[in-house]
Order: structure tokens, then C-alpha cells, then sequence
């Protein structure tokens, strides 16, 4: 990975979209620090659209498209898209209805053999307000060991569903979305652009394993400096990485951004 001061001043001034990872990305230590609110703010004032896209809960979703300078958010890994319209907020599910109802009945047997499986494993707090996945507290008030969730990984994959590990949570879904598919769903199906537009318009910052779908999509991806926690479960990393972690690094990436585009427009 390369300091995110190596990226470019071509490859500041093509960027229109953000895709940002929230939990340990945006926040720092749980909490949005004020100077990553400016940060989002100014990001948004100089024409560049944010798309938070987050494994979080589709309650913390909701609050989060209404409080931060955004209009789209991807939640639950990209299990739906939330789009707010002035106070309107409409939702696109990934999956149909009927069939998303179906795969639920899967996923409760699996995730329930594996919390047997690992005695201090237990749902996320926010589980009650997930529509369309299960969370496994990994690191927020809980923290497992790697072989305790090695061992929860074992029988998610006894029983054929997808998992992935964020850095609090052990998500697990039915479909084939993730991230990046429900990105770059957005990009094409909302934004209409091919993908020669998108590798040179949207920048990826996360900082875990549930990130990696973009960090091979994307070559303009970057890392916060604590994705080095998440290196054993990563096989692909992002091109650049921040000093700083969390949300101190979305900090250092926008500034960086912001001030190579500054000087290309002083210099027209």
C-alpha cells in the first residue's frame, strides 16, 4: 500500500464519488469526530457525492441518511439502498422480497449452530433492527479471539451461506451481493456510468475484510491505517493507506483530495 499523499493530482481531479465504510472509517473509537463531519461537508460542497456504504443495521442506516450530508447510503452490505428525496426516504432491496423471507429461515439455523459452537459468541446488540442480515458481535462488546471466529467460520461454511468480517461484526447473508456489487449496481442502474467512468470516478476508503470487493474493483481504493488489524482475513489490499485511523484518516484522505483539486482549479 502507497501513502495516500502518493495519489495523484490526474487522479484527484477525476474523482466524483466516495464510497466510505462508516464503523472504524468514519468514526473513530465509535464516534464521528467534528472534523469528519467538516470533512464530509466540504467533500459535498465541492461536487463530490458521498455514498456511505456500511454493514450496519438498517436502523443506523436510517439515521444516518438523514444526519450526515448524504442522500444515498448502502446498508447491511448491500443488502438494500436507501435514497432520500428531501424528507422522502425510498428503499431498494437487492433481493426480492419473497425470496429474501425464504433465505431467512437458512441463515437463523446456521448462525444458531454456530453461537453454539463458540459459547461467548452472541448477536449484535443491533440485531433486532437488521432486515435482511444476522450480526455476530466480534469486537464491539464482545471480543472474540481470531480462533474463536475461525471457529464461527467453520460452521457458516457447513452450512453454505456468506459471511464476512467487518471490525466489530461477523455478518452473514443469503444472495450474492456484497459491497461492491451493490455498488456498482448504483453506479450503473442510478448514475449510468460504464465502467471506464467508474474506475476513474469513484474512490473507495474502508478499513476491513468487507471492504475487499472494492479494493479489487477499484484502483483508486485506500485503506485507514488500522486495516492492518483486518490483514489476515484480506488477500487483496487497497492501492494507498491514510497514517492516521478511522475517522482521522477519512480526515487525512479528503484533505489530500481536496487540496490537489484546489490547485488544478488555481491553476486554470
Amino acid at each position: 500500500m502507497k501513502a495516500i499523499q502518493q495519489l495523484s493530482r490526474r487522479q484527484a481531479i477525476g474523482v466524483r464519488y466516495i464510497l466510505t465504510d462508516v464503523d472504524d472509517t468514519l468514526s473513530y473509537q465509535g464516534q464521528l469526530l467534528p472534523g469528519t463531519l467538516d470533512a464530509l461537508y466540504a467533500l459535498r460542497d465541492a461536487g463530490i457525492t458521498v455514498v456511505p456504504i456500511t454493514g450496519a443495521c438498517a436502523g443506523w442506516c436510517d439515521a444516518l441518511v438523514r444526519l450526515l450530508p448524504v442522500q444515498t447510503l448502502i446498508g447491511e452490505g448491500g443488502a438494500f439502498r436507501f435514497q432520500l428525496e428531501g424528507m422522502q426516504l425510498s428503499t431498494e432491496f437487492w433481493l426480492p422480497d419473497v425470496e429474501r423471507q425464504e433465505r431467512r429461515l437458512q441463515l437463523e439455523a446456521a448462525v444458531k449452530a454456530a453461537l453454539t459452537r463458540v459459547p461467548r459468541a452472541r448477536l449484535a446488540a443491533d440485531q433486532p433492527l437488521r432486515l435482511t442480515d444476522f450480526a455476530i458481535d466480534i469486537g464491539q462488546a464482545v471480543e472474540l479471539s481470531l480462533e474463536e471466529i475461525e471457529q464461527l467460520c467453520e460452521v457458516l461454511d457447513a452450512f453454505e451461506v456468506n459471511y464476512s468480517t467487518s471490525s466489530i461484526h461477523l455478518n452473514v447473508w443469503a444472495g450474492d451481493h456484497n459491497k461492491w456489487r451493490a455498488a456498482e449496481r448504483y453506479f450503473t442502474d442510478v448514475r449510468g456510468l460504464q465502467a471506464e467512468h467508474i474506475s476513474e470516478q469513484v474512490l473507495c476508503i474502508g478499513d476491513s475484510a468487507n471492504d475487499e470487493p472494492m479494493f479489487r474493483a477499484l484502483p483508486l481504493s485506500v485503506g485507514v491505517a488500522n486495516i492492518e488489524h483486518s490483514r489476515h482475513w484480506l488477500k487483496t489490499l487497497p492501492t494507498f493507506k491514510t497514517e492516521a485511523e478511522g475517522g482521522l484518516g477519512f480526515v487525512e484522505m479528503a484533505r489530500h483530495l481536496l487540496a490537489l483539486r484546489s490547485q488544478e482549479a488555481s491553476v486554470a
